[in-house]
């Protein structure tokens, strides 16, 4: 009697409780790699790949799986518009392999399994069992092949988590010895979500100098006995405080790398910029955010459709405070090195420059709007745990509700 393994899916239906059984990113890349430009046989492909004809079969329909891969005739596949995209460009692989796999619909299912938890940490034994969860309840797969089916799927999700551990030209592991968001204490986004299951602490927010030193590139100045958290408690437990960025030898070499990986640990710990990128992104793609930064000869001001809400960090506050956050501007576990230029609020000139110069931003004549990309940016998970969109859901409808609140009185 065949297995549910013997049961090749290479027909390209589109039911949500399809599960591939790749397992190696590599053998899957080299199979990429062979079908550029190229019609072939799965016998082709087992001989090009060195294995057998079924591992072919299930690493071509994981490629189906991503939309990647189609029926040619004749018992050959082809690579479809998307798949070419990705073969056709090394540097947009990682993202174009993340995306992709975020897209599927048992995915998704796996995200909101593991949201719960909103761990700041990479944890790869929580999605494997939020795997086989979403395997067992959505398949009727035995139990074995749900547990092989799962543990596969938790292999190729490792990668969409953290693609910049793959070298994507080959498909090879890149050595890294720490991972990028790895630091102490809770990162703001985390703790504001999970402020939906209750907490007794109120949250404090803050704006230093310390996050334009530290994105601008100067964060070896900042002593990380000082900045060693992504938050602090204060006032004998009763508040916690976020605003400044970690540091540590994983973060640093974030801020040295720029790019995607800065601006996602920017707007995952401060809250000013969380709560900024968030009115900038729209909820859904099809309409343009009604919050809009302008910045011309009356300087730097913050709209809501054709209202003036004031300076930057004025309207954030503002917001904020109606939104039950705290804005302070005080560094509470370093009030004793009062002199320091790091410990200092920062100015909306500061806030326009960090925004800029790590391309959150970019200018549209005299409005600074957020920079293409960076929406599918948020998208994507932060180590093993929800994306930065899912952790900014409950803080968008709250900020919604509180633009209505200000756009009337």
């Amino acid at each position: 009697m065949a297995s549910d393994d013997d049961k090749l899916q290479l027909d390209l239906t589109e039911s949500i409780t399809e599960v591939p059984q790749a397992s190696s990113i590599t053998l899957f890349v080299s199979l990429m790699e062979a079908l550029r430009g190229e019609e072939r046989t799965f016998v082709t492909l087992a001989s090009l790949l060195d294995v057998d004809e079924r591992t072919a079969r299930y690493y071509a329909d994981f490629g189906r799986w991503l939309q990647w891969i189609q029926p040619a005739g004749d018992g050959k596949i082809r690579l479809t518009s998307r798949g070419r995209a990705f073969v056709d460009s090394s540097p947009a692989r990682g993202r174009l392999f993340a995306t992709a796999i975020f897209e599927r619909p048992l995915v998704q299912t796996i995200q909101r399994l593991k949201r719960e938890q909103f761990s700041d940490h990479c944890d790869p034994e929580a999605t494997r069992r939020a795997c086989r969860r979403a395997v067992e309840g959505m398949t009727t797969l035995s139990e074995n092949t749900a547990t092989r089916r799962a543990s596969s799927l938790a292999s190729m999700l490792r990668w969409a988590y953290k693609p910049g551990q793959i070298d994507w030209a080959t498909g090879r592991t890149i050595d890294i010895p720490t991972a990028p968001f790895d630091f102490r204490g809770q990162s703001f986004l985390s703790a504001y979500a999970a402020r939906q299951f209750g907490g007794s602490k109120s949250i404090q927010i803050g704006f230093p100098r310390q996050v334009v030193t530290f994105a601008t590139g100067a964060g070896e100045t900042l002593r990380a006995e000082d900045w060693d958290r992504a938050s602090y408690e204060t006032e004998n437990h009763r508040h916690r405080w976020f605003g400044s960025i970690p540091i540590n030898d994983s973060t640093l070499s974030v801020a040295r790398r720029g790019g995607p990986d800065l601006r996602r640990l920017l707007v995952n710990c401060n809250p000013y910029l969380a709560i900024l990128v968030t009115l900038f992104a729209p909820p859904s793609t099809s309409a343009p955010s009604p919050v809009r930064l302008t910045a011309d000869m009356y300087g730097l001001r913050l709209w809501y459709r054709d209202r003036e809400l004031g300076t930057p960090l004025e309207a954030i506050a503002e917001l904020a405070a109606q939104i039950d956050l705290t804005p302070v501007d005080i560094v509470p576990h370093l009030t004793i090195h009062k002199n320091s230029d790091d410990l200092q609020p920062a100015s909306d000139e500061d806030l326009a420059t960090v925004l800029k110069q790590t391309g959150i931003v970019r200018r549209v004549e005299t409005t600074l709007a957020l920079a293409p990309g960076v929406g599918s940016e948020l998208r994507l998970p932060v180590g093993d745990g929800p994306t930065l969109w899912e952790r900014t859901e409950p803080l968008r409808a709250e900020l919604l509700d509180a633009l209505r609140h200000v756009a009337t009185s």
